[in-house]
């Protein structure tokens, strides 16, 4: 049996942890803003759908679209190492 590296024993656990919060993230919004985007319209605010929301439901749009993006963009590129690493240690 080949001996793993360190690293890439521990990488697998945190690729599964980071791996699943994005996912989560990603999906909450899927679920909770079925109709978004969520924008300013004539009257308040509405979706793609043309289904009126309170300022509430908008700005709760717009904190899950925020914390999607710096959520992949911090997520991918650690993914990314990992894989690499992981890569570099079965050569």
């Amino acid at each position: 049996m080949v001996d793993r590296p360190r690293i890439v024993t521990e990488a697998r656990p945190l690729t599964w942890c980071v791996s699943t919060v994005m996912l989560a993230i990603f999906l909450y919004g899927m679920v909770r803003y079925p109709d978004a985007p969520i924008r300013e319209c004539i009257g308040g605010f509405c979706g793609k759908t043309g289904l009126f929301h309170s300022a509430d439901d908008y700005r709760d749009f717009n904190t899950w679209q925020t914390t999607l993006v710096v959520t992949w963009l911090i997520g991918m590129p650690i993914l990314w190492l990992l894989q690499r690493n992981k890569t570099k240690g079965t050569k």
